[in-house]
């Protein structure tokens, strides 16, 4: 048995400091959760700073190969591998199939040999065969993914934690899990998006071909017939000959706005101000909002159902927010926490959060089911988001419609007004 210093929030509210006797951290955190308290610190008596010291840094193997948890918390999952991409549903599958393998028993260096073999991304593949080698040379499986870029400090420390808990099959499937759900909140929010942006781009494609190449010829004709135009004609035909002559403007224009919304959006100096003005549109706000709470909710609990600790969760759950405004938020909750503050209290605080999400915490923190409440969350708002989604489409269907019909009204009006005109003349 071990002596463990700790430092924790009781079901109270309030700091309690003290020691626990376990065999490991593991069994450590577990008694401890198991009173109804979120830890903060915990330390080995005697020793230096366990993997579950919150308070700062963690010095584990993350920070192995030249990269410390700062850098690695800042690439996402799915990122560049060795020069390639490694979408999040080919680590899903890789996941799944290596916590099949090892609960059927297979050692993990045969499993990830095995799925190395079958594994058509490159980059994946790459990054497999250098774990397998780490394997072989006795490092552990946490260690050895935290060397490739592939693998996210958050999917690294579920595996981490399934190691020193000797449930490595179920941080695995885990890890698959969120993978999973990851990859359907981002395919939602492209659905979202994609529709009504592709009959945008295409309705304004097709006026300004009409412009360039149809109006010039129509206007030639009603030349050749002499015939009086109306004034929605003539200003066609100005328009289009605007655009013969200056639609490298236009091009340019048109290319200016994509490059320096993509500047602003990625740009440290300006994403920030972005990502809140994003949160301030209103059909954008619900979609992006729902969407990090469901993404950032559904990573902490993964990572408290682990045993990781609340302020280490905290900071990787910021992490994957996708929008510095959440990500301020969640940096509020951890500040708030290692001051003694409850989650319920920092979270309403904080304003970014919904009272939904800050009264779940409080719940969790009160019956020391914090996990399962942070599901429930990602769970609403991932129904949420779905019925937003469908909203969103149904809204914009109509609007686009009248929008591209509109646009057809008046090309047919300005083309067969002056040929009605001129058969009249002509009768």
């Amino acid at each position: 048995m071990m002596k463990f210093k700790y430092r924790a929030r009781a079901s109270s509210g309030e700091m309690v400091e003290g020691t626990v006797e376990a065999d490991d951290q593991k069994s450590a955190l577990n008694t401890l959760r198991g009173q109804g308290m979120i830890v903060v610190n915990l330390n080995a008596q005697g020793g230096g700073s366990s993997r579950s010291n919150a308070a700062q840094a963690p010095k584990s193997s993350h920070s192995s190969g030249g990269f410390s948890l700062k850098s690695l918390m800042s690439i996402d999952i799915g990122h560049l591998l060795s020069g390639g991409k490694v979408p999040l549903k080919t680590l899903m599958i890789f996941f799944r199939q290596l916590a099949t393998m090892e609960t059927a028993g297979l050692s993990l260096a045969t499993s990830i040999d095995v799925i190395a073999g079958g594994e058509k991304n490159a980059s994946l593949r790459y990054a497999l065969s250098n774990i397998k080698n780490r394997l072989d040379r006795g490092m552990p499986l946490s260690q050895a993914m935290s060397q490739e870029k592939a693998f996210s400090t958050l999917i690294i420390s579920l595996v981490e934690a399934g190691e020193e808990g000797g449930l490595l099959g179920q941080a695995l499937e885990q890890s698959a899990t969120l993978l999973e759900k990851q990859e359907q909140l981002r395919s939602k929010i492209k659905s979202a998006m994609f529709y009504p942006a592709f009959i945008m781009v295409f309705a304004i494609g097709i006026l300004i071909l009409f412009f360039m190449f149809l109006v010039p010829k129509f206007e030639e004709t009603f030349a050749a017939l002499n015939i009086e135009l109306p004034q929605i004609t003539l200003i066609m035909f100005g328009i289009g000959n605007w655009f013969s002559q200056n639609w490298y403007i236009v091009a340019g224009v048109f290319a200016g706005i994509i490059l320096g919304l993509y500047f602003l959006s990625t740009n440290k100096a300006t994403k920030g101000t972005m990502d809140k003005i994003k949160l301030k549109i209103p059909v954008m706000k619900d979609l992006l909002l729902k969407a990090a709470m469901a993404r950032s909710s559904r990573t902490l609990s993964a990572l408290t159902s682990a045993g990781v600790p609340i302020v280490r969760g905290l900071e990787m759950a910021q992490s994957t927010a996708g929008n510095v405004a959440v990500e301020e938020g969640y940096s509020a909750l951890r500040q708030g926490v290692i001051r003694g503050v409850s989650l319920g209290d920092s979270a309403r605080q904080a304003k970014i959060f919904p009272i939904l999400v800050s009264q779940m915490m409080r719940i969790g923190e009160e019956t020391g089911h914090l996990d399962n409440m942070l599901e429930r969350v990602a769970t609403w708002y991932d129904q949420e988001l779905d019925e937003q989604v469908k909203a969103t489409v149904s809204l914009l269907e109509p609007m686009l419609i009248v929008f591209v019909g509109a646009i057809i009204a008046i090309i047919a009006t300005s083309i067969f007004a002056p040929v009605t005109s001129a058969i009249v003349q002509l009768s």
